[in-house]
């Protein structure tokens, strides 16, 4: 929407960035350690979620923090806490560890601990599996479980599910149905394939294809970090015939479900189904040790695999010891507690279903066995209407891991989301848990829900601001049910053109607009965006959906709409490497055409990092950056604020800040036209360049003029050019000549040559507010289509003579409100936005502002095609309710 930066060089910016930062959280000694030399994208994304709690103590179910505070642990690491945090049993195995003196790592040698643990494990594994091979986690185990099946086959080929997991190392990766994860890493390796889960047709199919090539299929009972889905009835029955069938290997992933973790103490047992190979982890280590383990049969048993697949640490003692332990502790009294999670679990799932019955429009679906059970949240924007952070979240399945945090903060509750799926939070506590545990989670979770479904963003969110910043507490619930207005959904119509709108924060205003129900400052809105941002994981989008919108013209057409926003401020996107902002426009220009855009459109600063759109690549639709019809509601406005001041155009000198750009420049060839004297003025944080590109911005003046056709308000500027051009003079001369007496200047100098404006059109990409009172003429007329704006609220206040435009306003077609939120007033939008929803209509034909140059023609051509559409200039009164400048475009 704009064009050149005018002030602040980039190390100023990131100085400035750097001390805003440093203010908006402490971390403590503990968290900046991890942060600094463990994993700083880690540490990030906790922070960021509001889950960066450091536990210094733990029991049972519960963890502490440094300060005291309790936390009910219902993430459960993930399946590896089977009786919670420090189980006096497993102590008890570590201490006979120690107390006996025995050696723990002694290879090569006889392994008696290792020994026992699988002696332990083949008399409960299922059916004939009675060898054991012990590792140090559950990558580890699959590692082995694949070289078991391809050396006992002799193929190579290995099918797996999509949506799977199954460990990051190389081999467990390939495994892993999830190509995003895989392939910064060079995974797949060759021999893996991936087929949709539960479906046994496509099993069918595969084995099919390849009836002698396939080593394994290897698939989890119930995907875990998938979303928590359940194998349906007969999957992995059928699975079992053909693998029987075909000679391949059936591995049964059981890292996460098995050893007690569905109610039995393997999941297959849910199927009647005994696996050939059997990874297990998890569990195995009681909550205290790393160990995995891989159960098989003596048929997948090799001579190649016995003897050229060791491992330093498995099998150690210690860890054997403990493992024995958990083992024993599962089993005892006839598998007592396998039988208590069972019924536990019954519970559970129970009482979520009952929660999700409460917020049907929310929670779009409880699943799970055991206590491996998923709450998957509805991705539908629309359920949250108008309230801008619950709805993009909900877009990116990024609303489950806020969950989590707002949980951990207001209600003592630990949960996690999925890996994969994101927006299904992951119920998994220690199998020992109660039941009066799972009521309060109950509880806390309906209360949650509620504060979401209430829209209640201030209440939500407010444990991310530092404590001196949050918000009061927001109405009680009852008080306020009523405020979160009624979702309505939206969905194209068949053959409705497509289009979407891509911009960001422009300003602190522009952030508060952002989401009216938080109830704060944009200061601390931003602080919010920064915390949120740092959340960003391969799976989610570059820019969070803020609305989506029909807009119907008065010609009878329609078009749909999608409106997006980079979660970055324009500053933030100034300091960034111009490769990762770009970057970033990119991804967020390619989302949209794969959500359906045939059009998409470009606000604010995503133009001006972008080149003006040139910097994108093989966008397969038309890219419009906004800047054509800016150009037209810029100069219609500053002639319209001219009329009201009384200001004769023909005699009046036009001053332009950011004459240079891409609208500056058109602006300035349109007003050319009909002003008296015209003063570009350029970036004085790149002279040089400024000046250059300033004498040609002059030369192109005189150029246009020489062309333009008679007419009958020509100002002097325009008439002086004619008389010069009829003797024959060239465009540099005459803009030489006009230069030396005064008509045409051009100057880096912004509060050198404002005072002598009648009119002034600001037009810059810079975040200053260059536009002070004291500067501008009496009576002057001042149009900023700046963004963030040039002028602050100050001028206004101070200088009552002045007529000031927020300029690139329109009003729509009937005055119709969009239903998001610009910050501007009802039924009207920014003219960058406006241009998109005109060009939907020109599909057939498209026509777009792209690149450097903008032509008065197209400027032209988009005044005449919206007006046509029932676009309308917009200029406020004084008694309207209206922000000056700021909004997402």
């Amino acid at each position: 929407m704009a064009s050149t930066p005018l002030t602040s060089t980039a190390e100023e910016k990131r100085a400035a960035l750097r001390a805003r930062l440093s203010s908006v959280a402490a971390r403590d000694e503990t968290a900046e350690r991890y942060r600094r030399h463990a994993n700083p994208y880690i540490a990030r994304m906790l922070d960021g979620l509001g889950i960066d709690v450091h536990y210094v103590r733990g029991q049972g179910t519960r963890l502490y923090d440094g300060a005291g505070n309790e936390y009910l642990d219902f993430a459960g690491a993930y399946g590896a806490l089977p009786f919670g945090h420090n189980p006096p049993e497993m102590w008890k195995a570590i201490s006979a560890v120690r107390d006996s003196g025995e050696p723990s790592i002694t290879l090569p040698s006889v392994l008696g601990a290792s020994a026992l643990l699988a002696e332990r494990l083949a008399a409960v594994a299922p059916g004939h599996l009675d060898q054991v091979w012990q590792c140090n986690s559950g990558a580890e185990a699959v590692e082995a479980a694949l070289k078991l099946a391809r050396a006992a086959t002799g193929r190579r080929l290995v099918v797996s599910t999509r949506n799977s997991f199954h460990g990051k190392t190389l081999g467990a990766l390939s495994a892993t149905g999830r190509p995003r994860y895989q392939t910064p890493f060079g995974a797949p390796s060759a021999g893996f394939h991936h087929i949709a889960f539960g479906d046994p047709e496509a099993l069918r199919q595969i084995f099919g294809e390849h009836p002698e090539d396939i080593a394994a299929f290897i698939v989890e009972p119930v995907q875990g970090e998938g979303g928590i889905v359940p194998a349906p009835p007969g999957y992995l029955a059928t699975a079992r015939e053909l693998c029987t069938r075909y000679g391949a290997k059936l591995i049964v992933d059981e890292v996460q479900t098995g050893l007690g973790r569905t109610g039995r103490l393997f999941a297959c047992e849910h199927h009647d189904v005994v696996p050939d190979i059997m990874p297990l982890a998890k569990a195995l280590g009681g909550g205290m040790v790393p160990i995995g383990a891989v159960v098989f049969g003596q048929d997948s048993l090799t001579e190649d695999f016995g003897l050229r697949h060791t491992s330093t640490f498995g099998g150690n003692a210690f860890c054997s010891r403990v493992g024995v332990g958990a083992v024993e502790l599962l089993t005892a009294d006839d598998q007592a507690l396998v039988r208590q999670v069972a019924r536990r679990g019954d519970h559970l799932l129970a009482g979520l279903r009952e929660v999700a019955s409460r917020h049907p429009e929310l929670v779009a679906d409880v699943r799970g066995q055991g206590l491996l059970l998923g709450v998957q949240l509805s991705d539908d924007p629309d359920l949250h209407a108008r309230q801008g952070l619950f709805r993009s979240l909900a877009d990116q399945e990024g609303l489950a891991g806020f969950l989590c945090g707002y949980l951990l903060r207001n209600e003592g509750i630990r949960l996690a989301p999925a890996y994969f799926a994101n927006s299904v939070l992951r119920v998994e506590p220690p199998l020992n848990v109660t039941e009066a545990d799972c009521d309060t989670l109950l509880g806390a979770l309906d209360r949650g829900l509620d504060v979401i479904e209430r829209g209640d963003s201030a209440r939500f969110f407010a444990h991310l601001l530092p404590a001196s910043e949050r918000p009061a507490p927001a109405a009680s619930p009852e008080e306020d049910a009523s405020a979160a207005p009624r979702p309505t959904r939206l969905r194209p119509r068949e053959g409705e053109p497509r289009w979407a709108f891509i911009a960001h924060p422009t300003d602190l205003a522009s952030y508060e607009s952002y989401d009216g129900r938080l109830g704060l400052p944009g200061e601390q809105v931003r602080v919010l965006f920064d915390r949120m941002n740092q959340c960003r994981n391969v799976d989610t989008a570059a820019a969070m959906l803020v609305g989506r919108c029909r807009v119907e013209t008065d010609t009878g057409e329609s078009s749909y709409g999608e409106v997006f926003a980079l979660p970055y401020g324009a500053q933030r996107l100034l300091d960034m490497p111009s490769a990762q902002s770009t970057a970033l426009v990119q991804e967020a220009v390619d989302d949209a055409v794969a959500r359906g855009a045939q059009l998409v459109g470009l606000g604010a600063y995503t133009s001006v990092i972008t080149a003006n759109a040139t910097a994108l690549r093989d966008v397969p639709v038309p890219v419009t950056t906004g800047n054509a019809y800016t150009v037209a509601a810029a100069v219609d406005g500053l002639e319209e604020a001219a009329r009201q001041q009384d200001i004769e155009l023909g005699e009046a000198c036009c001053v332009v800040l950011g004459g240079a750009g891409a609208i500056g420049l058109a602006s300035s060839l349109l007003l050319s036209e009909k002003v008296g004297r015209l003063v570009l003025v350029g970036n004085p944080a790149h002279r040089a360049r400024s000046e250059r590109r300033l004498a040609a911005a002059l030369e192109s003046v005189v150029g246009h003029l020489m062309e333009a056709d008679d007419a009958p308000h020509a100002g002097a500027l325009a008439r002086s050019v004619r008389t010069r051009a009829s003797s024959g003079a060239s465009a540099r001369a005459i803009a030489a000549d006009l230069v030396e007496q005064g008509l045409l200047t051009a100057s880096v100098d912004a509060e050198a040559v404002l005072p002598a404006g009648d009119l002034v059109l600001a037009a810059t990409s810079t975040p200053d507010q260059l536009i002070q009172p004291e500067l501008v003429r009496r009576d002057a007329a001042v149009c900023d289509v700046s963004q963030p704006p040039n002028v602050g609220p100050r001028l206004k206040a101070a200088r009552p003579d002045l007529r000031v435009v927020a300029g690139g306003l329109v009003q729509l077609p009937g005055g119709r409100d969009l239903g998001v939120d610009f910050g501007v007033p009802s039924g009207v939008t920014y003219a960058c936005t406006a241009e998109t929803m005109v060009l939907a209509h020109r599909l057939h034909d498209p026509v777009v502002s792209h690149g450097d140059k903008l032509s008065v023609d197209l400027v032209r051509m988009l005044r005449d095609e919206a007006r046509k559409l029932g676009y309308r200039l917009y200029l406020p009164t004084d008694t309207d309710h209206q922000r000056q400048g700021g909004s997402h475009a």
